[in-house]
């Protein structure tokens, strides 16, 4: 486990294309950028229930958290009406499996689970994924109770996606690592 970290989930909600969406995200992410770790970008692979289509995961030492970038106005590098920022909040690592990228034929399961969910043991007795990394909100004005983050081999990942669908009070979504071009 990542011992006195925050992890801060920022959500997009866009139609905007990867090639669109990531050289603003970077300007965007620049400011983000921690000295332990750099954010990662994550694209959903198909529009389902999901709204967001892009996630912005950035690890923060807790002493280190940055707060100053949820006041700044996006619109300074987004247009305002073609992204939507969410800010999920920060994020204690509570159970991490898995630190790297989701691999060769696997896929990454994002749950973002309500605040009124009290079975988080449900979630871990799920069977078809190969690592499960939870995250449970270390601020209350956190919008969800949880972020669960399923590694999941490719052909398991509709079925899995399925299982979780069955439970209200969830946001899911298969997500691939976006490349984001270099400067």
């Amino acid at each position: 486990m990542i011992k006195d970290t925050i992890v801060q989930f920022v959500c997009f909600l866009t139609n905007l294309d990867p090639d669109e969406f990531s050289p603003v995200w970077e300007r965007y992410g620049d400011q983000l950028k921690s000295k332990k770790a750099e954010p990662v970008l994550l694209q959903q692979v198909s529009l389902n229930k999901n709204k967001f289509r892009y996630v912005s995961v950035h690890e923060w030492p807790e002493r280190d958290f940055n707060f100053t970038f949820i006041n700044e106005k996006p619109s300074k590098y987004f247009t305002e009406n073609k992204v939507r920022i969410l800010q999920a909040g920060g994020y204690k690592p509570i159970q991490i499996e898995k630190r790297k990228s989701a691999g060769i034929n696997y896929n990454r399961i994002l749950a973002f689970i309500s605040h009124n969910e009290s079975g988080i043991s449900f979630y871990q007795q799920l069977p078809l994924y190969s690592s499960l990394n939870i995250y449970q909100a270390f601020y209350e004005s956190c919008i969800y109770g949880y972020i669960l983050d399923f590694y999941v081999p490719e052909i398991n990942s509709n079925e899995l996606l399925h299982q979780l669908n069955q439970r209200a009070g969830l946001e899911t979504g298969i997500y691939t690592e976006c490349l984001v071009p270099q400067n």
